[in-house]
């Protein structure tokens, strides 16, 4: 029996293609991991669309070139890692595609991404279309990952585990057991957005932009206002939170990207004394580079902080969690023609 599983993810930052070879034949093995980085014009066209909402025909061609790219690059990345790995196809069980979310409701969800396509010129079967596959089985589509986060942190305690992606979301798990599983804030999302818009630069390098701004509190309190009312457990969708630009008017940029990692500093203390204060919380995604967001939410937090780096690196934990979701069969399966 194939004994290997791929994972490819691509999450709302839209900014790389993570992917990794991954084990879980006795215990959880990562084999090997690798990254294609999306350059700045994908991720820029990504957003115009979402923003956008299918307004008109340029956005619905641009969706249907971003998906060729992404098509592409996913083949690219797993013939990337199986050489990286030493391994051959038939040793693949199946690979677990993301693809690229451009909306999310909890009664349905659009992904760009063609898994027959990849199934088809990669000889490996895909599991894809995790979301919709969740919601008609009784879930809301988001988040995907609480099942691998169970995997990895089931214990005698209590712990929190959070990824912090475009949108942040956290797993209370309560000893062995699920207890609560949701999205939480915006993440990284406005963050990168500001970043972008203001300083020409994707995401704002470790927080050193935002570091140089004062918190706004008039603005932070009407952006928590906004956000009342965002019950638990829940999945949001990046327009939940772009629809927040309103109020962003004749605030300094420095000091706007200082008040929104307030903002998704808030958001995951929140959902932490939401969940009663676990006693070990544990952070992987892309916010984790963010050194000052991370103090930010350090100073909020009375648990014991850390990374998931002990067990996998923070950047690929969301990949080896689609293996593991392909794993479990949890997803619609897209068989290979041989």
């Amino acid at each position: 029996m194939s004994k290997y599983f791929i994972g490819i993810m691509t999450g709302t930052s839209a900014d790389a293609l993570d992917g990794c070879v991954v084990s879980f034949e006795d215990k959880f093995e990562l084999i090997c991991s690798a990254s294609i980085t999306l350059d700045g014009s994908y991720k820029m066209d990504y957003e115009e669309c979402i923003r956008a909402g299918f307004k008109n025909t340029n956005e619905s061609k641009k969706l249907f070139e971003l998906e060729n790219i992404l098509n592409q690059k996913t083949i690219e990345l797993i013939n990337l890692l199986l050489k990286k790995a030493e391994i051959d196809i038939s040793q693949v069980s199946s690979v677990g595609f993301s693809g690229q979310t451009v909306f999310h409701t909890n009664e349905k969800s659009y992904q760009i991404g063609n898994p027959a396509y990849i199934s088809e010129l990669s000889k490996i079967d895909v599991y894809s279309d995790f979301r919709n596959f969740d919601i008609k089985n009784g879930g809301i589509g988001a988040p995907l990952i609480p099942a691998f986060h169970k995997y990895l942190y089931a214990a005698e305690k209590d712990r929190l585990i959070f990824n912090i992606g475009g949108i942040a979301n956290g797993t209370y798990l309560k000893k062995d057991e699920v207890a609560i599983a949701s999205d939480v804030g915006p993440g990284n999302c406005l963050l990168d957005y500001v970043s972008s818009k203001s300083f020409d630069k994707p995401f704002d390098d470790g927080g050193s932009e935002a570091a140089k701004g004062e918190v706004d509190n008039l603005l932070l309190k009407q952006l928590i206002d906004k956000c009342d009312g965002m019950t638990y457990p829940r999945a949001d969708d990046k327009q939940d939170y772009y629809r927040l630009e309103e109020l962003f008017t004749k605030i300094e940029p420095n000091s706007l990207l200082r008040t929104l990692a307030e903002l998704s500093a808030e958001k995951i203390k929140d959902f932490y004394e939401y969940c009663g204060k676990p006693e070990e919380v544990i952070f992987h995604g892309g916010g984790t580079k963010n050194k000052f967001l991370m103090t930010l939410i350090k100073n909020k937090i009375s648990g014991f902080v850390r990374t998931t780096d002990n067990e996998i690196s923070s950047k690929f934990v969301e990949a080896a969690g689609f293996a593991y979701l392909a794993y479990l069969k949890k997803g619609e399966i897209f068989k290979t023609k041989l």
